[in-house]
């Protein structure tokens, strides 16, 4: 089967982590549609990447029998509109993170997917990462223990100027909540807090504090949650967009050791092992990192393998993440359901 992606929408991450010509090139896949809501853009970003098709709406796009599957790489806020819309058309689709902007839609959308019989993949790469899977490897054969804690800490500095925004429209959807969902933690944190679900499972309460430092906008610049997981681990997440000194920590602690990843982008683990050290070196991710993502993607319909991360992986983000805000909105800790027939909407 040759999968024919049609694009929803063309903005920053179509250009870079996911463009037609760096993750979009694997055997039996092509793009041949693209649509966003500036049609003069769309027939640009056609030109340059080649593709063939140009549609004037979300709708066109996915009535274009030539497309069989969808790219849904809209603001948060469209997510749902326009994952919904592919599904009822027959589509197979990859959505954007995070998957929407509240666990009903998110919920809503898995359903209607497994109705449908189609396939909806949501865009958690980090899952896909080499030294993610070597981690998770080195966690699963038992040589750090009983798992104890973990440690997330992701800090960068996003404070646009507003005389930017007026004059990009584009990007002022990451500004206003009814658009974004959140701030750092809705957006950064989403990936690293789904790397949690990976790695430990299900969770069994949150608690978290927001606070807004350096940002003028509506959402959070600094998130610090706490998880606890149904093994007992907890892992504390410090989350920040107005620190800058970036950094991108991960760890995973036991009762026989720690293993450090000391920048998530790159491609060593620090083994700590009682008083052994030892230095893993991976492969490196790929340069257009949505990549992975899509040859996962594609073995999934052409030869029938599990999807890495589907809608009912993806929504569990989205929900912690919302019970996160919930919990330091009301200053308590919050209890996660587990398990589909348990999923708040």
């Amino acid at each position: 089967m040759e999968v024919r992606w049609g694009f929803i929408g063309v903005g920053e991450v179509t250009r870079v982590k996911a463009s037609p010509a760096g993750a979009f090139t694997q055997e039996g896949s092509r793009v041949v549609a693209a649509t966003c809501s500036n049609v003069e853009r769309a027939r640009t970003y056609a030109r340059t990447y080649g593709i063939p098709r140009v549609h004037s709406s979300a709708e066109d796009l996915c009535a274009d029998r030539e497309v069989n599957a969808v790219y849904v790489c809209t603001p948060h806020h469209l997510h749902a509109d326009h994952v919904l819309m592919a599904i009822r058309a027959g589509k197979h689709v990859m959505c954007e993170k995070p998957m929407a902007a509240s666990t009903a839609e998110c919920v809503n959308m898995a359903e209607a997917a497994d109705e449908a019989g189609v396939i909806l993949a949501i865009a958690y790469y980090r899952r896909l990462y080499p030294v993610v899977a070597r981690l998770k490897e080195i966690i699963e054969s038992g040589r750090l223990g009983t798992l104890t804690t973990a440690q997330i800490v992701k800090h960068d500095y996003f404070v646009p100027r507003r005389e930017t925004l007026v004059s990009d429209r584009r990007s002022q959807w990451r500004t206003a909540l009814k658009q974004s969902g959140g701030g750092t933690l809705n957006e950064a944190g989403s990936h690293r807090i789904d790397l949690l679900f990976y790695l430990f499972g299900e969770a069994e309460s949150v608690s978290g504090e927001l606070d807004r430092f350096a940002a003028w906008y509506e959402g959070e610049d600094q998130a610090s949650v706490t998880i606890r997981f149904r093994n007992r681990l907890i892992a504390q997440t410090d989350h920040s967009w107005c620190n800058r000194s970036p950094r991108d920590f991960f760890a995973v602690a036991g009762t026989a050791g720690q293993a450090i990843i000391e920048n998530l982008e790159e491609n060593r683990i620090l083994l700590h092992l009682g008083s052994a050290l030892e230095v893993i070196e991976t492969a490196p991710r790929p340069s257009a990192t949505h990549r992975a993502l899509v040859e996962d993607f594609c073995q999934t319909l052409q030869k029938g393998t599990p999807l890495r991360c589907s809608g009912w992986d993806g929504l569990r983000s989205t929900q912690l993440i919302q019970l996160a805000y919930q919990a330091a909105r009301e200053r308590r800790t919050v209890d996660v359901p587990c398990g589909r027939a348990r999923i708040q909407a």
